[in-house]
C-alpha cells in the first residue's frame, strides 16, 4: 500500500508532525511519500525527511497530481 501525505502547513510544528506520521506509517509497512513545500523548518523534521529517505521513501515537492495517481490512501495536513 502506498500512502501520499501531503504536508501544506507552514506552521513548523504542524509539518514536523506531518513527516513523523510519514515515518510511523512505514512501521506498518506502508510505502510512503510525503509531498512537503520545502525548506523544512525544524530539525525534527530534517530528521525525519532523512529517515525516510534514507529507507528508500520520497519525500520532497513533487507534482502533486502524479504523487495522487500513485497513491492508494492520502492523508493531508494543513
Amino acid at each position: 500500500m502506498r500512502i501520499l501525505v501531503i504536508a501544506r502547513s507552514r506552521d513548523p510544528h504542524r509539518q514536523a508532525e506531518a513527516l513523523r506520521a510519514g515515518l510511523g506509517l512505514t512501521l506498518r509497512g506502508a510505502t510512503v511519500e510525503v509531498v512537503v513545500d520545502e525548506p523544512l523548518l525544524t530539525p525534527l523534521a530534517v530528521r525525519s525527511a532523512e529517515t525516510l529517505r534514507a529507507f528508500g521513501h520520497i519525500v520532497g515537492a513533487a507534482e502533486l497530481a502524479a504523487a495522487l495517481e500513485r497513491a492508494d490512501v492520502v492523508e493531508v495536513w494543513t
